[in-house]
């Protein structure tokens, strides 16, 4: 995304966007409260405090999540192939 897409986004100042990248300028917590909305993640992911985005997430599945991150390719490639049968029934619930 671009600084001056998420200065519209933010109602603010694309140079705002900028310092707030650089760590030039401290950012309030309502615009936190906006980025978080606008990126899907909590305010502990945005900030560094957690690996992960999803405020959604169990325990348990964060630290599958993580374990996946770490894992090399042919790893993922086993756990996709495992997980492909939930996949479809976790889209299916969706839909219903």
């Amino acid at each position: 995304m671009k600084q001056t897409d998420l200065a519209k986004l933010l109602k603010c100042a694309p140079t705002a966007v900028s310092k707030y990248e650089l760590e030039q300028l401290d950012i309030s917590s309502s615009i936190i409260r906006s980025l978080c909305d606008i990126f899907g993640c909590t305010a502990d992911y945005l900030l560094g405090r957690s690996p992960v985005a999803s405020p959604q997430l169990t325990p348990e599945e964060e630290e599958i999540l993580l374990a996946l991150r770490n894992a090399d390719d042919r790893a993922r490639d086993m756990v996709a192939l495992a997980l492909e049968p939930f996949r479809q029934d976790a889209s299916e619930k969706k839909a219903i």
